[in-house]
């Protein structure tokens, strides 16, 4: 038997690159895998296929790509055997644009305050939009956790957050966020940011007049509700 299987992102920036990891690819004993082939648009251009598999080296089936412009892409790869035939799986993702994205932070910004960490964007990647995605969420989920919800009882998305960003509070998430994830690299000095980030990020959730488009008719105006966020509210 064979097991194809590709580890990546269901949702990627236009041009952001992205990578497609198969290092977890495996046939059962006895079956000799020949290629691993990879197609990041098998639907768009199935002719645009690339051989990833070096024997015995599963740390280098991969591959890199970047997607020019926004759309939904099916991704499939493709295992290959001396005897046994050939196995395939389908995988979704989203290219979107910068606009659709609509991230609260950058890593212009969070480089401005940690250069270092331009040495630290992962194998595979060229920007920590990924984190700056992550810490969205968690933000977002945060504000429903503590009550900041639409009037029907939904949460916020973020496209409702209209001329405010909550800039401060999305640069300390998302510089948490990083160095929880690096800290193992130098974890006496890193853990001296995550506590510092982490007094920041709750000095940050106290300072916000959360106003946002709460009835969803694309303005920010006096129809909609503003929230005063409080120094017990989001310490919770």
């Amino acid at each position: 038997m064979i097991f194809p299987n590709l580890i990546l992102d269901s949702i990627v920036q236009e041009a952001d690159k992205i990578r497609f990891d198969a290092s977890r690819v495996f046939a059962v004993e006895g079956v000799e895998i020949t290629d691993i082939n990879i197609y990041p648009d098998f639907v768009g251009t199935p002719a645009t296929v690339l051989d990833v598999y070096v024997a015995n080296c599963p740390e280098d089936w991969y591959l890199d790509w970047a997607y020019s412009t926004a759309g939904d892409y099916t991704v499939r790869v493709e295992v290959v055997t001396l005897a046994n035939g050939s196995e395939t799986k389908d995988y979704s993702v989203s290219a979107i644009t910068a606009a659709e994205d609509a991230l609260f932070s950058s890593d212009e910004q969070i480089f401005a305050r940690e250069p270092e960490l331009k040495r630290y964007i992962p194998a595979g990647r060229n920007s920590f939009k990924y984190m700056h995605r992550l810490a969205q969420k968690e933000m977002l989920d945060y504000m429903y956790r503590n009550g900041i919800i639409n009037p029907d009882g939904t949460q916020i998305e973020k496209t409702q957050l209209i001329g405010d960003k909550l800039d401060q509070w999305a640069i300390y998430e998302v510089l948490l966020l990083i160095y929880q994830d690096i800290k193992n690299s130098n974890a006496e000095a890193f853990n001296e940011k995550l506590v510092d980030y982490s007094e920041k990020r709750a000095d940050a959730r106290k300072r916000y007049i959360i106003q946002y488009d709460s009835n969803k008719d694309g303005n920010v105006d006096e129809d909609d509700y503003t929230r005063t966020t409080r120094e017990t509210f989001f310490s919770r």
